[in-house]
């Protein structure tokens, strides 16, 4: 355990969190079928298509789900899984996924043409990479290090920064760049919603290559593939490092993998893999001795293969979560670039710390912090966030003032957050639906906010008895004719976002939306945008209880993720007992933005 007293606080909490997710899981699995697939921890069973040898002694099973439903991403790419058939319960992984076929590897026997239902299992490992980290870290003392802990201040900047190779950034944009480019070991950027944090990102690393070869990082396996689009379209050579099951097309276009087996060493390769293939299934002692053999020469190649693949990228990109664990094995940087820090725990950036001589972090400390489950965790403050706390090392943060996203209209709810410094781009300040081809003008596509107001509608929230998560029949209903009032205005499916707080409100709507509007949680949202969003706040009860909801970032998200057209659909009764909540009904009452639901068009669910 860290002997630091800071890194010792994140060990326990650490281990707090990962044992009641732990629990929390195991009680979820032990529930009937039916229950874990409506709590998102089993998928409904599937039809075995095809199983293959992965390798020696793993199965690679090919699953197809039942006609008419969709493999719910509660499980995804990478997840440890058990995979239940008639036969018994085999231990797996999940290698790719989508709506209706999902690949997974286990060990064992299994035969094609059975029912198999697949349940997560609760993963230890990036828990424990994470503690092996803060230890690393703990023993690792450096001037990052002592800056970050508040035992040292941070250095002077240099009076000789690399120069700002990019002349398309805006004055605040500039500014926080510069800010970065002269630190001696920590900057901290402030960006809003909108305001090209990704831009200022790609900006850093275009000055930073032509001395070194800086990592480019994030939480999110989402974030760091959009992050390698927008680095690669600004000219830059970038290798993807991860799990290829949780990348998307670009990062695998650019992943690792990619540039070995095109590289010079990828014939090699495959021929190997032919020569392997042959042996798969021999049982007799020649056979097994020459697999083994030849797997302990295919690995050797792949080490020399993607050393020099990585040695040859002038940007490595990955999450922290891979990093944990491959960080010794990559090019070391002078410098880390962090991507939307104030989603990451503080132990995943700690893994960084011993690698690197300086680090920036860009994110917003007014939106959702790391995601943790375990109740009151102090992991739930992000490093940023504490090392910008009054009372905190002193520590600069410039902030990106202009954004390139919202109505003017919209983004005046989140100004008491932001300040008047925020403020819309001219291209973006007044833009409406009804501006887009093919979308009529309307009483909705010619407004960019609206409230629709569920109190004294009897819409009470209700608890799922099973995922123990809330959601309100009501509020469904309104959202479903808000998006058919949008379509049959000629928006397409595409364009609209419907967000809430809660799971079991997620899906409730995903059965009332036509095919191709996505619905999520605000969570899950975070670092998104859509034309139009439409949210429901789910929360109707006499005692005015919001939970979680509570929580001003989460609004804050909430409000920042429409470009045009914002509509919430909320009960003001209970919600506006809360004062961020009451401060944003105010100044949509100035806006002429809030109707009753009593009022038509909207009064029609209520027949």
């Amino acid at each position: 355990m860290p002997a630091h007293p800071h890194l010792q606080s994140l060990h326990e909490a650490l281990a707090e969190a990962g044992a009641w997710e732990r629990d929390a899981l195991e009680r979820l699995a032990d529930l009937p079928v039916d229950e874990r697939i409506a709590a998102g921890v089993a998928w409904p069973a599937c039809t075995i298509e095809e199983v293959r040898w992965a390798s020696r002694d793993a199965l690679r099973l090919t699953l197809r789900a039942p006609p008419g439903v969709t493999l719910h991403d509660g499980i995804s790419p990478g997840d440890r899984v058990d995979v239940e058939t008639a036969r018994g319960r085999l231990q797996g992984r999940v290698d790719d996924a989508d709506a209706r076929w999902a690949e997974v590897r286990v060990r064992g026997d299994v035969e094609p043409d059975q029912r198999a239902v697949v349940t997560l299992r609760f993963d230890p490992t990036t828990w424990r990479r994470y503690a092996d980290a803060l230890a690393r870290a703990d023993g690792h003392r450096s001037e990052l290090r002592d800056v970050l802990l508040g035992e040292r201040a941070p250095g002077h900047p240099s009076s000789h920064p690399p120069p700002l190779l990019d002349d398309r950034l805006n004055a605040s944009q500039r500014e926080a760049a510069e800010h970065a480019l002269a630190c001696a070991e920590l900057a901290l950027i402030h960006g809003p919603p909108g305001t090209g944090k990704t831009q200022v990102m790609v900006a850093l690393l275009r000055s930073l290559v032509p001395h070194e070869r800086p990592w480019a990082l994030a939480d999110s396996n989402a974030a760091v593939d959009h992050l390698v689009g927008r680095a690669v379209e600004a000219g830059l050579d970038v290798v993807r490092v991860g799990a290829w099951g949780r990348m998307s097309a670009i990062g695998r276009e650019y992943a690792l993998k990619q540039r070995v087996e095109r590289g010079p060493y990828g014939e090699a390769l495959r021929v190997m893999d032919r020569d392997l293939s042959r042996l798969v299934g021999r049982d007799d002692r020649e056979s097994r001795s020459a697999y083994g053999r030849l797997l302990g020469e295919r690995r050797d190649l792949i080490t020399r293969a993607e050393d020099a693949a990585l040695a040859s990228a002038q940007v490595i990109a990955t999450t922290l979560g891979t990093l944990a664990w491959r960080a010794p094995h990559l090019p070391r940087p002078t410098t880390a670039l962090v991507d939307e820090a104030t989603q990451a725990l503080e132990p995943a950036i700690w893994t960084v710390v011993p690698y690197v001589e300086r680090l920036f972090l860009l994110g917003d400390p007014h939106q959702l912090g790391p995601v943790v489950r375990a109740p009151s965790s102090p992991l739930e403050r992000s490093m940023l966030a504490r090392l910008v706390e009054p009372g905190a090392t002193a520590l600069p943060m410039p902030m990106l003032a202009t954004q390139h996203r919202m109505h003017r209209d919209i983004q005046a709810l989140v100004e008491p957050v932001y300040g008047d410094t925020y403020e819309p781009h001219p291209a973006v300040a007044e833009h409406r639906l009804a501006d887009l081809p093919g979308v009529a003008e309307t009483p909705l596509t010619t407004r960019a906010t609206l409230w629709i107001d569920t109190a004294g509608a009897e819409a009470d929230e209700e608890l799922d008895p099973a995922t123990r998560s809330t959601f309100n029949g009501l509020e469904v209903e309104v959202v479903a004719a808000v998006v058919q009032q949008l379509r049959e205005a000629g928006v397409p499916s595409g364009l609209i976002g419907v967000i809430t707080p809660y799971n079991a409100q997620v899906r409730e709507l995903k059965e009332a939306l036509p095919s191709g509007v996505e619905a999520a949680t605000v969570n899950a949202f975070q670092g998104q945008e859509r034309e139009v969003i439409v949210c429901s706040w789910v929360r109707s009860n006499p005692d005015g209880d919001l939970g979680f909801v509570a929580d001003r970032r989460r609004l804050t998200v909430a409000l920042t993720r429409a470009r045009r057209l914002l509509v919430c659909v909320g009960d003001s009764a209970t919600l506006g007992g809360d004062a961020a909540f009451s401060e944003v009904l105010d100044l949509l009452h100035e806006q002429d933005a809030v109707q009753s639901v009593w009022e038509p068009p909207w009064s029609e669910v209520l027949e």
